[in-house]
């Protein structure tokens, strides 16, 4: 019987991916690119250019169907790109242009409820009905896996985590808290806040002369730098008080966290589980395993993978 072979397309708001992915989410081939510029007409062009590359580069390989994983808000069912903010994208059919460029069927979702899909395809909920998994990137986004199927909601955009409000007691180079200060959890446990976090706290502007990211806060906190680590632990009290609250509220198995900021969890591990069983202190040792995708930086990719094979055996 012949396997069937997906491409897959995970667009992000600096980078994207394409590759090449068998329906067991073995990935025959990938590249990532940066964009070259960022528009509607140009995202299209860019993204059909490199998948036309990578078919011509494997020729004996059937492309089946396309999957695509977008960062924003989508609709599955019309293959609208409904918004992305941080690119200035709005309603855009990339389903219908993608589909009269290669005549073979497309499937878009969310990047994060993809991602979701993927866990439970090939990765550590194979065997899990209820989880609650977030994206920590340069944004944050959320999924939410009930019941043995993705759950959307009423409109079709549940799951938006990163949307919650926590509340933010940073501490100051002067020591003071910002008492009874709250902000979106995107604002300050993202990539973007946990550099601003950084900042605040007073470390340095520059970093080896590059504006500080992400990974270089983590090599910092690693080698054993006070403020870097104290960003850490405040990125872990920030996610684990949204956390805290959808284990109250759903009671998942499982909790899973992915996106480049995941890939540090043992700097934030223990802030984290420990806003955890202080705000959900109720369950008293039910909590739910907290784990790092087991997909890595795949996650995207085998998302937008695993939500066109999810439809093909409809």
């Amino acid at each position: 019987m012949e396997k069937k072979v997906v491409m897959a397309v995970d667009i992000g708001g600096a980078k994207y991916a394409v590759g090449l992915v068998r329906e067991n989410g073995t990935i025959i081939c990938k590249r990532r690119y940066d964009w070259k510029h960022i528009s509607a007409e140009s995202v299209i062009e860019e993204i059909c250019v490199s998948m036309q590359e990578m078919m011509a580069a494997n020729p004996w390989e059937i492309v089946h169907s396309i999957g695509i994983t977008i960062t924003g808000l989508t609709d599955p069912m019309t293959g609208v790109w409904i918004s992305s903010c941080f690119m200035d994208i709005y309603e855009l059919p990339v389903g219908r242009m993608i589909r009269e460029r290669f005549g073979c069927p497309v499937f878009i979702e969310n990047d994060c409820n993809a991602s979701a899909v993927a866990e439970r395809q090939f990765g550590l909920c194979k065997k899990t009905d209820h989880f609650v998994y977030l994206t920590v990137s340069n944004s944050i986004g959320g999924a939410l896996f009930l019941n043995g199927r993705l759950y959307r909601g009423g409109r079709g955009f549940a799951g938006e985590i990163g949307n919650c409000w926590v509340d933010e007691e940073l501490p100051t180079s002067r020591g003071n808290k910002n008492k009874g200060k709250r902000n979106a959890l995107e604002n300050v446990a993202s990539g973007r806040g946990l550099v601003q976090t950084y900042l605040k706290l007073g470390g340095d502007k520059k970093i080896e002369g590059e504006t500080p990211d992400g990974v270089g806060i983590a090599l910092l906190a690693k080698e054993g730098d006070l403020i870097a680590q104290k960003a850490f632990e405040m990125e872990g009290r920030y996610l684990g008080q949204v956390i805290a609250t959808c284990i109250m509220l759903l009671n998942p198995e499982r909790v899973i966290i992915g996106g480049g900021v995941a890939m540090s969890f043992e700097l934030f591990k223990e802030s984290l589980m420990e806003t955890v069983k202080t705000e959900a202190k109720s369950l008293r040792g039910y909590f739910p395993k907290i784990q790092v995708t087991a997909l890595g930086y795949d996650s995207g990719l085998l998302g937008a993978a695993a939500i066109a094979l999810c439809e093909l055996d409809c």
